[in-house]
């Protein structure tokens, strides 16, 4: 060791806590990347000795995973103490040839397949709305919900809408796993070749490495198993996943939907959309059975706001350039993946509440508040603005409904459709403190009347995303009980 090297004492305290040698350590992050998907990231007691004498600073992955073994945040595995590995000199060729080998370039069959596989993700970005409406025509009419670009199965959405008080979650912490993963056969025409001999393993493999957003990282995520309506009441059931695991199927999806409906130039051609051309989709089968692939839901909140002079809604613009799913959308604000706020058990416990939820997301996406991303402490709800949120929903000055649940036909995305409705003065006040800018998108400063004119002027956008098309459709259905009319 050199005098260079600063070692880490708090990664070797919490190893020996532990009662834990460094190759257990690497066995257990091994363990977690392989149930994450993410088995060609192996771990050596080699490189934990390095982590712990200082010598070398583990990967953003393997941080996390760190975290998970220990069981605490990113932030309290004394990272900070690390050092850059001291440079060595060069050592002489004629001693060590290997030294000066150059990397070798990729084989010209390779760039094209990562080219091809990059133009065509890029271009279904700017075409979802379109794709997204021709890959509801492969199902039923009687699943498609509406114009919305939504599929939903008997059962999936409620008579009326549901506070979000009345529905039950339970949780399943051991459920078998999907049939379905993305790594399958039917994929490979979605995952470009990471060399002559094989494909990228996963899509999202080939998003970090040749398109990667500025937003894009594995999280813990919770998976829905079942759901239940009854009179003025709900049921969800879920289980652990990763943000991932979900990615791995969903954009996959979408991509071959691309791949087959695209022309040369980027626009959709005239080819029916028929299963047959769409083997990964024919794989998945019945988009409904929970058991066949990860179902991440995401929360989809449409904020109402309800004064003397009328009820108006906000909207956001997703910038494709910072996110993995629905780039380039008009969605309704707040969104986003139902997750816990850190890998602490702790926070499974707090933040298994979708409220909880889409109070985390008003604070990110609406008040420009640091993404809880899960390498810190789990949020702390005894801070504005939750305090404020709290206390108007208790007051009956907010109201938080949700209208069912329902999938993207493109990706087969969960969506758990909601409406917030605040009072004109809460929103208001509220509102003195919203941000134009967001880590995803651009706010819309200019609210949408909930008039019937003013949705049909978002439903012949053609840029509303699915699940934002369903929230208003949803809740303009039920405007009456919505509104208090």
């Amino acid at each position: 060791m050199t005098g260079n090297a600063s070692p880490n004492g708090t990664l070797y305290n919490l190893r020996t806590a532990a009662g834990l040698s460094q190759q257990d350590v690497a066995e257990r992050m091994n363990d977690i990347a392989n149930r994450d998907g993410r088995a060609g990231q192996v771990v050596t007691s080699n490189a934990v000795s390095r982590w712990e004498r200082g010598y070398a600073t583990p990967s953003p992955l393997y941080r996390r995973l760190l975290a998970e073994v220990f069981s605490v945040t990113v932030d309290e595995l004394g990272l900070h103490l690390h050092r850059e590995e001291p440079k060595t000199v060069r050592p002489e060729p004629a001693k060590y040839a290997y030294a000066e080998v150059e990397d070798v370039d990729l084989d010209p069959r390779v760039v094209h397949s990562q080219d091809a596989w990059r133009r065509t993700r890029r271009a279904m970005n700017a075409q979802r709305p379109g794709l997204t409406q021709l890959a509801a025509q492969v199902y039923d009419s009687s699943v498609r919900l509406g114009r919305t670009g939504l599929l939903t199965a008997p059962g999936w959405l409620p008579d009326e809408p549901v506070d979000l008080a009345d529905i039950e979650l339970t949780y399943d912490a051991a459920p078998p796993e999907p049939a379905i993963n993305g790594t399958e056969q039917e994929s490979d025409n979605v995952r470009p070749r990471s060399n002559l001999t094989r494909h990228y393993p996963r899509y999202t493999q080939a998003v970090r490495d040749l398109d990667p957003p500025r937003l894009f990282e594995s999280r813990p995520c919770w998976r829905m198993l079942d759901l239940e309506w009854t009179v003025g009441k709900g049921a969800m059931r879920f289980g652990p996943s990763t943000y991932f695991a979900g990615v791995d199927t969903y954009e996959a999806l979408a991509h071959e939907t691309a791949f087959v409906h695209l022309d040369g130039d980027g626009s959709i051609g005239t080819k029916p959309p028929v299963m047959r051309d769409l083997p990964f989709r024919k794989l998945i089968g019945s988009p409904f059975d929970f058991g066949r692939r990860p179902l991440l839901p995401s929360i989809d909140t449409l904020t109402i706001r309800q004064g003397p002079d009328g009820a108006s809604f906000i909207l956001h613009k997703r910038d494709p350039r910072r996110v993995a799913v629905a780039g380039g959308m008009l969605q309704v604000i707040p969104s986003g993946v139902f997750q816990p706020s850190s890998v602490l058990p702790s926070a499974l416990n707090t933040d298994f509440d979708l409220w909880r939820n889409t109070q985390r997301e008003y604070s990110e996406e609406l008040f420009g508040n640091p993404e809880h991303e899960g390498s810190g402490q789990p949020v702390s709800y005894d801070q504005e603005p939750f305090l404020s949120l709290d206390a108007a929903r208790a007051e009956g000055r907010v109201r938080a409904l949700c209208l069912g649940v329902a999938l993207d036909a493109l990706t087969l995305v969960g969506e758990i459709l909601t409406v917030v409705v605040f009072d004109a003065d809460v929103f208001d006040d509220l509102a003195h403190d919203f941000v134009e800018v967001n880590d995803e998108g651009t706010v819309i400063n200019q609210r949408v009347p909930f008039t019937a004119e003013g949705i049909e002027s978002i439903m012949n956008s053609g840029m509303i995303a699915p699940a934002g098309a369903g929230c208003i459709e949803l809740a303009w259905q039920h405007r009456e009980s919505i509104l208090g009319m």
